[in-house]
Protein backbone atom coordinates (compact mmCIF):
# COMPACT_ATOMS: atom_id res chain seq x y z
CA UNK A 1 0.00 0.00 0.00
CA UNK A 2 2.81 2.39 0.97
CA UNK A 3 4.64 1.69 -2.29
CA UNK A 4 1.48 2.40 -4.27
CA UNK A 5 1.04 5.74 -2.49
CA UNK A 6 4.67 6.65 -3.19
CA UNK A 7 4.12 5.81 -6.85
CA UNK A 8 1.17 8.18 -7.00
CA UNK A 9 2.94 11.03 -5.19
CA UNK A 10 5.13 12.25 -8.05
CA UNK A 11 2.37 12.33 -10.70
CA UNK A 12 0.08 14.05 -8.19
CA UNK A 13 2.69 16.71 -7.44
CA UNK A 14 3.32 17.26 -11.15
CA UNK A 15 -0.41 17.58 -11.79
CA UNK A 16 -0.78 20.05 -8.91
CA UNK A 17 2.15 22.11 -10.18
CA UNK A 18 0.74 22.14 -13.72
CA UNK A 19 -2.69 23.29 -12.55
CA UNK A 20 -1.18 25.97 -10.31
CA UNK A 21 1.11 27.46 -12.95
CA UNK A 22 -1.56 27.37 -15.67
CA UNK A 23 -3.96 29.21 -13.35
CA UNK A 24 -1.25 31.76 -12.56
CA UNK A 25 -0.45 32.17 -16.28
CA UNK A 26 -4.08 32.80 -17.23
CA UNK A 27 -4.50 35.34 -14.42
CA UNK A 28 -1.28 37.22 -15.15
CA UNK A 29 -1.92 37.20 -18.92
CA UNK A 30 -5.31 38.78 -18.30
CA UNK A 31 -3.81 41.47 -16.02
CA UNK A 32 -1.12 42.31 -18.61
CA UNK A 33 -3.31 42.07 -21.71
CA UNK A 34 -2.83 45.81 -22.42
CA UNK A 35 0.96 45.41 -22.78
CA UNK A 36 2.49 44.42 -26.13
CA UNK A 37 3.79 40.84 -26.19
CA UNK A 38 7.14 39.71 -27.62
CA UNK A 39 5.61 36.59 -29.12
CA UNK A 40 2.21 34.98 -28.52
CA UNK A 41 0.11 36.71 -25.87
CA UNK A 42 -2.37 33.84 -25.47
CA UNK A 43 -1.76 32.14 -22.09
CA UNK A 44 -1.26 28.69 -23.65
CA UNK A 45 0.47 29.68 -26.91
CA UNK A 46 2.83 31.93 -24.95
CA UNK A 47 4.50 28.76 -23.68
CA UNK A 48 5.58 28.10 -27.27
CA UNK A 49 7.13 31.57 -27.37
CA UNK A 50 8.82 30.86 -24.03
CA UNK A 51 10.18 27.61 -25.47
CA UNK A 52 11.56 29.38 -28.55
CA UNK A 53 13.20 31.95 -26.31
CA UNK A 54 14.86 29.27 -24.19
CA UNK A 55 16.48 27.82 -27.31
CA UNK A 56 18.16 31.09 -28.35
CA UNK A 57 17.07 33.90 -26.03
CA UNK A 58 19.47 36.54 -27.38
CA UNK A 59 18.36 36.12 -30.99
CA UNK A 60 14.73 35.79 -29.92
CA UNK A 61 14.60 39.10 -28.05
CA UNK A 62 16.54 40.89 -30.82
CA UNK A 63 14.12 39.73 -33.53
CA UNK A 64 11.01 40.39 -31.47
CA UNK A 65 12.30 43.84 -30.43
CA UNK A 66 12.62 44.84 -34.08
CA UNK A 67 8.92 44.05 -34.63
CA UNK A 68 7.59 46.25 -31.83
CA UNK A 69 5.28 48.96 -33.29
CA UNK A 70 6.38 52.61 -32.96
CA UNK A 71 4.88 54.36 -29.96
CA UNK A 72 4.91 51.25 -27.77
CA UNK A 73 5.87 52.08 -24.18
CA UNK A 74 6.24 48.71 -22.47
CA UNK A 75 6.53 45.13 -23.73
CA UNK A 76 6.22 41.77 -22.04
CA UNK A 77 8.55 38.80 -22.51
CA UNK A 78 7.29 35.25 -21.90
CA UNK A 79 9.03 32.98 -19.40
CA UNK A 80 7.85 29.50 -18.45
CA UNK A 81 6.77 30.63 -14.99
CA UNK A 82 5.73 34.27 -15.54
CA UNK A 83 5.82 37.30 -17.80
CA UNK A 84 8.61 39.90 -17.64
CA UNK A 85 7.65 43.50 -18.42
CA UNK A 86 10.36 45.67 -20.01
CA UNK A 87 10.55 49.41 -20.80
CA UNK A 88 10.71 49.97 -24.56
CA UNK A 89 11.76 53.62 -24.65
CA UNK A 90 13.98 56.05 -22.76
CA UNK A 91 11.10 57.63 -20.82
CA UNK A 92 9.92 54.24 -19.62
CA UNK A 93 13.45 53.16 -18.68
CA UNK A 94 13.89 56.30 -16.59
CA UNK A 95 10.51 55.72 -14.95
CA UNK A 96 11.66 52.25 -13.90
CA UNK A 97 15.04 53.38 -12.54
CA UNK A 98 13.54 56.35 -10.67
CA UNK A 99 10.57 54.53 -9.15
CA UNK A 100 10.80 54.39 -5.36
CA UNK A 101 11.43 51.12 -3.51
CA UNK A 102 7.95 51.14 -2.00
CA UNK A 103 6.52 50.90 -5.54
CA UNK A 104 9.01 48.55 -7.27
CA UNK A 105 11.20 46.37 -5.07
CA UNK A 106 14.49 44.77 -6.09
CA UNK A 107 14.50 42.84 -2.79
CA UNK A 108 11.17 41.20 -3.60
CA UNK A 109 12.48 40.35 -7.08
CA UNK A 110 15.54 38.62 -5.57
CA UNK A 111 13.25 36.81 -3.16
CA UNK A 112 11.32 35.47 -6.12
CA UNK A 113 13.90 34.55 -8.75
CA UNK A 114 16.48 33.22 -6.27
CA UNK A 115 13.84 32.17 -3.73
CA UNK A 116 16.13 34.00 -1.35
CA UNK A 117 13.91 33.51 1.70
CA UNK A 118 14.90 29.85 1.47
CA UNK A 119 18.29 29.87 -0.29
CA UNK A 120 19.87 32.98 1.29
CA UNK A 121 17.60 33.15 4.35
CA UNK A 122 16.32 36.58 3.42
CA UNK A 123 13.59 36.01 5.98
CA UNK A 124 16.41 36.78 8.46
CA UNK A 125 18.82 39.04 6.53
CA UNK A 126 16.53 40.52 3.87
CA UNK A 127 16.74 43.99 5.42
CA UNK A 128 20.05 44.47 3.58
CA UNK A 129 21.72 46.38 6.41
CA UNK A 130 25.08 45.06 5.17
CA UNK A 131 24.78 46.78 1.77
CA UNK A 132 25.92 50.20 3.09
CA UNK A 133 29.08 48.46 4.36
CA UNK A 134 29.94 47.60 0.77
CA UNK A 135 29.05 51.10 -0.43
CA UNK A 136 31.02 52.83 2.32
CA UNK A 137 33.61 50.75 4.20
CA UNK A 138 34.69 48.55 1.29
CA UNK A 139 34.75 51.30 -1.33
CA UNK A 140 36.48 53.71 1.06
CA UNK A 141 39.12 51.07 1.88
CA UNK A 142 40.01 50.17 -1.71
CA UNK A 143 43.30 52.08 -1.61
CA UNK A 144 44.42 50.40 1.63
CA UNK A 145 43.37 46.99 0.32
CA UNK A 146 45.35 47.07 -2.94
CA UNK A 147 48.53 45.56 -1.40
CA UNK A 148 46.53 42.69 0.13
CA UNK A 149 44.48 42.05 -3.00
CA UNK A 150 47.64 42.23 -5.07
CA UNK A 151 49.46 39.76 -2.81
CA UNK A 152 46.53 37.35 -2.88
CA UNK A 153 46.20 37.60 -6.67
CA UNK A 154 49.86 36.60 -7.07
CA UNK A 155 49.55 33.74 -4.59
CA UNK A 156 46.33 32.45 -6.20
CA UNK A 157 47.74 32.63 -9.74
CA UNK A 158 50.88 30.73 -8.68
CA UNK A 159 48.78 28.08 -6.95
CA UNK A 160 46.22 27.56 -9.71
CA UNK A 161 48.67 27.89 -12.63
CA UNK A 162 51.84 26.11 -11.43
CA UNK A 163 54.59 26.49 -14.03
CA UNK A 164 58.26 25.57 -14.24
CA UNK A 165 60.94 26.45 -16.77
CA UNK A 166 59.99 27.65 -20.23
CA UNK A 167 57.43 24.97 -21.10
CA UNK A 168 53.85 25.65 -22.18
CA UNK A 169 51.26 24.01 -19.93
CA UNK A 170 47.55 23.51 -20.60
CA UNK A 171 44.93 24.52 -18.02
CA UNK A 172 41.15 24.27 -17.84
CA UNK A 173 40.68 27.91 -16.94
CA UNK A 174 37.05 28.18 -15.83
CA UNK A 175 37.35 26.30 -12.50
CA UNK A 176 40.83 27.76 -11.94
CA UNK A 177 39.61 31.35 -12.33
CA UNK A 178 36.61 30.68 -10.09
CA UNK A 179 39.00 29.52 -7.36
CA UNK A 180 41.26 32.53 -7.92
CA UNK A 181 38.39 35.00 -7.58
CA UNK A 182 37.09 33.20 -4.49
CA UNK A 183 40.51 33.40 -2.83
CA UNK A 184 41.09 37.05 -3.75
CA UNK A 185 37.58 38.10 -2.66
CA UNK A 186 37.92 36.27 0.64
CA UNK A 187 41.21 38.00 1.38
CA UNK A 188 39.00 41.08 1.74
CA UNK A 189 36.02 39.27 3.25
CA UNK A 190 37.72 37.17 5.96
CA UNK A 191 41.47 37.77 5.58
CA UNK A 192 44.40 35.42 6.13
CA UNK A 193 44.73 32.50 6.69
CA UNK A 194 41.13 31.45 6.01
CA UNK A 195 41.09 32.87 2.47
CA UNK A 196 43.68 30.23 1.54
CA UNK A 197 41.87 27.31 3.16
CA UNK A 198 40.91 25.06 0.23
CA UNK A 199 38.00 23.45 2.07
CA UNK A 200 36.52 26.82 3.11
CA UNK A 201 36.81 28.17 -0.43
CA UNK A 202 35.25 25.01 -1.90
CA UNK A 203 32.34 25.18 0.55
CA UNK A 204 31.57 28.76 -0.49
CA UNK A 205 31.82 27.92 -4.19
CA UNK A 206 29.55 24.89 -3.68
CA UNK A 207 27.11 27.02 -1.69
CA UNK A 208 26.76 29.42 -4.63
CA UNK A 209 25.96 26.49 -6.93
CA UNK A 210 23.46 25.14 -4.39
CA UNK A 211 21.66 28.51 -4.33
CA UNK A 212 21.22 28.48 -8.11
CA UNK A 213 20.08 24.84 -8.25
CA UNK A 214 17.64 25.22 -5.36
CA UNK A 215 16.20 28.39 -6.89
CA UNK A 216 15.29 26.36 -10.00
CA UNK A 217 13.83 23.54 -7.90
CA UNK A 218 11.71 25.92 -5.81
CA UNK A 219 10.68 27.89 -8.88
CA UNK A 220 9.10 24.72 -10.29
CA UNK A 221 7.36 23.97 -6.97
CA UNK A 222 3.92 25.43 -6.13
CA UNK A 223 4.21 27.94 -3.25
CA UNK A 224 2.27 25.86 -0.67
CA UNK A 225 4.85 23.06 -1.03
CA UNK A 226 8.06 25.11 -1.10
CA UNK A 227 8.78 24.99 2.64
CA UNK A 228 8.41 21.21 2.61
CA UNK A 229 10.55 20.71 -0.51
CA UNK A 230 13.21 23.03 0.88
CA UNK A 231 13.39 21.05 4.15
CA UNK A 232 13.53 17.72 2.31
CA UNK A 233 16.09 18.34 -0.43
CA UNK A 234 18.10 21.52 0.21
CA UNK A 235 21.84 21.00 0.89
CA UNK A 236 22.18 24.63 2.04
CA UNK A 237 21.66 24.07 5.82
CA UNK A 238 24.65 21.71 5.83
CA UNK A 239 26.74 24.34 4.03
CA UNK A 240 25.75 26.86 6.71
CA UNK A 241 26.89 24.53 9.49
CA UNK A 242 30.18 23.91 7.70
CA UNK A 243 30.86 27.62 7.15
CA UNK A 244 29.85 28.38 10.74
CA UNK A 245 32.55 25.91 11.80
CA UNK A 246 35.12 28.13 10.09
CA UNK A 247 33.77 31.57 11.01
CA UNK A 248 32.54 31.13 14.59
CA UNK A 249 36.04 30.61 16.11
CA UNK A 250 37.30 33.72 14.30
CA UNK A 251 34.33 35.80 15.50
CA UNK A 252 34.90 34.61 19.08
CA UNK A 253 38.66 35.27 18.88
CA UNK A 254 38.19 38.80 17.55
CA UNK A 255 35.69 39.67 20.26
CA UNK A 256 38.05 38.32 22.91
CA UNK A 257 40.95 40.30 21.43
CA UNK A 258 38.86 43.48 21.40
CA UNK A 259 37.81 42.98 25.03
CA UNK A 260 41.39 42.31 26.13
CA UNK A 261 43.04 45.23 24.32
CA UNK A 262 40.28 47.79 24.78
CA UNK A 263 41.19 51.15 23.24
CA UNK A 264 44.42 49.69 21.82
CA UNK A 265 42.50 47.16 19.69
CA UNK A 266 43.02 47.62 15.95
CA UNK A 267 40.14 46.16 13.90
CA UNK A 268 41.02 43.72 11.15
CA UNK A 269 40.56 45.43 7.75
CA UNK A 270 38.03 42.96 6.36
CA UNK A 271 34.31 42.50 5.87
CA UNK A 272 33.96 40.05 8.75
CA UNK A 273 35.11 42.67 11.27
CA UNK A 274 32.73 45.22 9.78
CA UNK A 275 29.91 42.66 10.01
CA UNK A 276 30.69 41.97 13.68
CA UNK A 277 30.49 45.70 14.45
CA UNK A 278 27.27 45.98 12.42
CA UNK A 279 25.69 43.11 14.35
CA UNK A 280 26.51 44.81 17.65
CA UNK A 281 24.96 48.08 16.45
CA UNK A 282 21.73 46.34 15.39
CA UNK A 283 21.52 43.72 18.12
CA UNK A 284 22.01 40.75 15.78
CA UNK A 285 23.42 37.34 16.72
CA UNK A 286 26.32 35.38 15.21
CA UNK A 287 24.00 33.35 12.97
CA UNK A 288 23.01 36.65 11.36
CA UNK A 289 26.68 37.55 10.77
CA UNK A 290 27.45 34.19 9.14
CA UNK A 291 24.38 34.30 6.89
CA UNK A 292 25.33 37.79 5.69
CA UNK A 293 28.89 36.63 5.00
CA UNK A 294 27.57 33.70 2.96
CA UNK A 295 25.23 35.97 1.02
CA UNK A 296 28.08 38.42 0.32
CA UNK A 297 30.33 35.60 -0.86
CA UNK A 298 27.59 34.42 -3.20
CA UNK A 299 27.30 37.91 -4.66
CA UNK A 300 30.98 38.63 -5.27
CA UNK A 301 32.49 35.43 -6.65
CA UNK A 302 30.62 34.07 -9.67
CA UNK A 303 29.67 37.27 -11.49
CA UNK A 304 33.19 38.70 -11.26
CA UNK A 305 34.68 35.39 -12.39
CA UNK A 306 32.39 35.19 -15.43
CA UNK A 307 33.07 38.80 -16.42
CA UNK A 308 36.80 38.13 -16.18
CA UNK A 309 36.57 34.94 -18.24
CA UNK A 310 34.73 36.84 -20.96
CA UNK A 311 37.42 39.54 -21.03
CA UNK A 312 40.21 36.95 -20.89
CA UNK A 313 38.79 35.01 -23.85
CA UNK A 314 38.39 38.29 -25.76
CA UNK A 315 42.04 39.13 -25.10
CA UNK A 316 43.26 35.70 -26.25
CA UNK A 317 41.19 35.96 -29.44
CA UNK A 318 42.59 39.45 -30.15
CA UNK A 319 46.28 39.20 -29.18
CA UNK A 320 47.03 42.41 -31.10
CA UNK A 321 45.97 44.32 -27.97
CA UNK A 322 48.28 42.47 -25.56
CA UNK A 323 51.36 44.63 -26.05
CA UNK A 324 49.41 47.90 -25.76
CA UNK A 325 47.74 46.73 -22.56
CA UNK A 326 51.02 45.41 -21.20
CA UNK A 327 52.78 48.71 -21.93
CA UNK A 328 50.03 50.61 -20.10
CA UNK A 329 50.38 48.36 -17.05
CA UNK A 330 54.17 48.78 -16.99
CA UNK A 331 53.87 52.57 -17.24
CA UNK A 332 51.26 52.80 -14.46
CA UNK A 333 53.26 50.54 -12.13
CA UNK A 334 56.52 52.37 -12.86
CA UNK A 335 54.87 55.69 -11.98
CA UNK A 336 52.68 54.69 -9.02
CA UNK A 337 53.68 51.20 -7.88
CA UNK A 338 50.97 48.63 -7.15
CA UNK A 339 48.46 51.17 -5.86
CA UNK A 340 44.88 52.29 -6.38
CA UNK A 341 46.18 55.25 -8.42
CA UNK A 342 48.00 52.86 -10.75
CA UNK A 343 44.89 50.71 -11.18
CA UNK A 344 42.67 53.76 -11.77
CA UNK A 345 45.08 55.01 -14.47
CA UNK A 346 44.83 51.80 -16.50
CA UNK A 347 42.33 53.43 -18.87
CA UNK A 348 42.84 51.09 -21.83
CA UNK A 349 42.48 48.09 -19.54
CA UNK A 350 39.28 49.62 -18.16
CA UNK A 351 37.94 50.20 -21.67
CA UNK A 352 38.90 46.70 -22.80
CA UNK A 353 37.05 45.01 -19.94
CA UNK A 354 34.01 47.28 -20.31
CA UNK A 355 33.84 46.62 -24.06
CA UNK A 356 33.97 42.91 -23.29
CA UNK A 357 31.06 43.38 -20.88
CA UNK A 358 29.12 45.24 -23.57
CA UNK A 359 29.47 42.50 -26.17
CA UNK A 360 29.64 39.45 -23.90
CA UNK A 361 26.67 39.65 -21.58
CA UNK A 362 25.84 37.18 -18.82
CA UNK A 363 22.08 37.43 -19.35
CA UNK A 364 19.53 39.10 -21.63
CA UNK A 365 17.75 40.94 -18.79
CA UNK A 366 18.94 42.70 -15.65
CA UNK A 367 17.75 44.88 -12.77
CA UNK A 368 14.65 42.89 -11.83
CA UNK A 369 12.04 44.62 -9.69
CA UNK A 370 8.58 43.54 -8.57
CA UNK A 371 5.69 45.99 -8.40
CA UNK A 372 4.61 45.93 -4.75
CA UNK A 373 1.34 47.71 -5.51
CA UNK A 374 -0.75 48.73 -8.51
CA UNK A 375 1.01 51.71 -10.08
CA UNK A 376 1.35 53.78 -13.23
CA UNK A 377 4.80 54.12 -14.82
CA UNK A 378 5.31 56.44 -17.79
CA UNK A 379 1.55 56.55 -18.34
CA UNK A 380 0.97 52.77 -18.34
CA UNK A 381 -0.80 50.77 -15.64
CA UNK A 382 1.44 48.15 -13.99
CA UNK A 383 -0.44 45.64 -11.80
CA UNK A 384 0.83 44.58 -8.38
CA UNK A 385 3.13 41.54 -8.61
CA UNK A 386 4.46 42.35 -12.09
CA UNK A 387 8.14 41.52 -12.66
CA UNK A 388 9.84 44.53 -14.29
CA UNK A 389 13.29 44.29 -15.85
CA UNK A 390 15.53 45.80 -18.55
CA UNK A 391 16.73 44.50 -21.93
CA UNK A 392 20.53 44.19 -21.84
CA UNK A 393 20.75 43.00 -25.45
CA UNK A 394 19.15 46.16 -26.83
CA UNK A 395 21.00 48.46 -24.43
CA UNK A 396 24.39 47.07 -25.40
CA UNK A 397 23.68 46.64 -29.12
CA UNK A 398 21.55 49.65 -30.03
CA UNK A 399 22.74 50.98 -33.38
CA UNK A 400 20.96 54.26 -32.63
CA UNK A 401 23.21 54.80 -29.61
CA UNK A 402 26.46 53.04 -30.49
CA UNK A 403 26.50 53.86 -34.20
CA UNK A 404 27.81 51.87 -37.16
CA UNK A 405 30.61 50.21 -35.14
CA UNK A 406 28.18 48.65 -32.67
CA UNK A 407 29.22 45.10 -33.64
CA UNK A 408 32.96 45.79 -33.47
CA UNK A 409 35.13 45.20 -30.41
CA UNK A 410 36.79 48.56 -29.77
CA UNK A 411 38.70 48.93 -26.46
CA UNK A 412 39.25 52.64 -27.19
CA UNK A 413 35.51 53.32 -27.49
CA UNK A 414 35.02 54.66 -23.96
CA UNK A 415 38.24 56.68 -23.97
CA UNK A 416 37.01 58.53 -27.07
CA UNK A 417 33.51 58.95 -25.65
CA UNK A 418 34.91 60.44 -22.43
CA UNK A 419 36.88 63.01 -24.44
CA UNK A 420 33.85 63.85 -26.59
CA UNK A 421 31.30 64.12 -23.77
CA UNK A 422 33.44 65.15 -20.79
CA UNK A 423 31.67 62.46 -18.75
CA UNK A 424 33.27 59.62 -16.82
CA UNK A 425 32.41 56.36 -18.56
CA UNK A 426 34.65 53.88 -16.78
CA UNK A 427 33.81 50.29 -16.02
CA UNK A 428 31.95 51.20 -12.80
CA UNK A 429 29.67 53.73 -14.53
CA UNK A 430 26.15 52.50 -15.24
CA UNK A 431 23.66 54.05 -17.66
CA UNK A 432 20.74 53.18 -19.91
CA UNK A 433 23.22 51.71 -22.41
CA UNK A 434 25.65 50.16 -19.95
CA UNK A 435 23.90 47.66 -17.72
CA UNK A 436 26.58 45.11 -16.78
CA UNK A 437 26.50 46.24 -13.14
CA UNK A 438 22.76 46.86 -13.00
CA UNK A 439 20.71 50.04 -13.19
CA UNK A 440 19.70 53.00 -11.11
CA UNK A 441 20.03 53.17 -7.33
CA UNK A 442 20.39 49.42 -7.11
CA UNK A 443 23.47 49.10 -9.29
CA UNK A 444 25.90 46.53 -7.87
CA UNK A 445 27.34 48.09 -4.68
CA UNK A 446 30.52 46.01 -4.99
CA UNK A 447 31.35 47.07 -8.54
CA UNK A 448 34.23 49.32 -7.44
CA UNK A 449 35.95 46.40 -5.72
CA UNK A 450 35.09 44.07 -8.61
CA UNK A 451 36.64 46.48 -11.13
CA UNK A 452 39.83 46.65 -9.05
CA UNK A 453 39.96 42.84 -8.88
CA UNK A 454 39.43 42.44 -12.63
CA UNK A 455 42.14 44.94 -13.54
CA UNK A 456 44.72 43.67 -11.05
CA UNK A 457 44.34 40.06 -12.17
CA UNK A 458 44.49 40.99 -15.84
CA UNK A 459 47.58 43.12 -15.17
CA UNK A 460 49.40 40.20 -13.55
CA UNK A 461 48.48 37.81 -16.35
CA UNK A 462 49.81 40.29 -18.91
CA UNK A 463 53.05 40.94 -17.02
CA UNK A 464 53.87 37.43 -15.85
CA UNK A 465 52.51 35.06 -18.50
CA UNK A 466 52.46 34.28 -22.18
CA UNK A 467 49.08 32.86 -23.10
CA UNK A 468 47.04 31.44 -25.97
CA UNK A 469 44.14 29.07 -26.54
CA UNK A 470 45.04 25.38 -26.45
CA UNK A 471 43.75 24.73 -29.95
CA UNK A 472 44.78 25.32 -33.53
CA UNK A 473 42.11 27.94 -34.16
CA UNK A 474 42.64 30.96 -31.91
CA UNK A 475 39.09 32.32 -32.25
CA UNK A 476 36.96 32.94 -29.18
CA UNK A 477 35.13 29.79 -27.93
CA UNK A 478 31.35 29.84 -28.23
CA UNK A 479 29.54 30.96 -25.12
CA UNK A 480 27.14 28.57 -23.41
CA UNK A 481 23.53 29.75 -23.14
CA UNK A 482 20.92 28.23 -20.86
CA UNK A 483 17.61 30.03 -21.11
CA UNK A 484 18.10 33.74 -20.54
CA UNK A 485 21.56 33.34 -19.00
CA UNK A 486 24.98 33.07 -20.60
CA UNK A 487 28.37 31.90 -19.39
CA UNK A 488 31.82 31.73 -20.99
CA UNK A 489 32.60 28.28 -22.37
CA UNK A 490 33.56 26.21 -19.28
CA UNK A 491 35.50 23.60 -21.31
CA UNK A 492 38.06 26.03 -22.73
CA UNK A 493 41.70 25.14 -22.21
CA UNK A 494 44.45 27.76 -22.31
CA UNK A 495 48.20 27.34 -22.75
CA UNK A 496 50.34 29.35 -20.34
CA UNK A 497 54.03 29.76 -19.71
CA UNK A 498 56.05 32.13 -17.58
CA UNK A 499 56.97 35.28 -19.45
CA UNK A 500 60.63 36.21 -19.67
CA UNK A 501 60.78 39.91 -18.85
CA UNK A 502 63.23 42.19 -20.64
Amino acid sequence: MLEALRGLATPALLAAATVYFLAWRFGESRRLAHIYSLGFSDPVLSYWSAFLMQIDSKRYIQKQWERVPPGTKWVKLPGFIRWYVLPFGTEEFQALTRASDDIVSSTEAVNEYLHARHTLRNDIIGDGIQVPLINTELTRSLGELVPEVNEEALAALDEMFPLEGNEWKSFLVSPALLQIFAKVANRVLVGLPLCRDASYIKTNVDFAVNVIVMSFVLCATPPPLRDLVDRLVSPIPKKFERIRGYLQPIIDARRAEKEKLGAEYEPHPDMLSWMIDLAEQHGRDDRDIILRMMSTNFGVIHTASMNFQHAFYSLLSMPQYMEELRAEVVQCIDEHGWSKTAVDNMKLMDGFIKESQRLNIIGIIIGNRIATKDCTLAGVFIPKGTMLTANVVEAHNSRDFWGSTVDEFDPYRYIRMEKETGKKLGIVTTSANSLSFGLGRHSCPGRFFAAQELKLLMAHLLLDYEMKFDKKEQSRPKDVWFGMSCMPNPNTRVLLRKRVKA
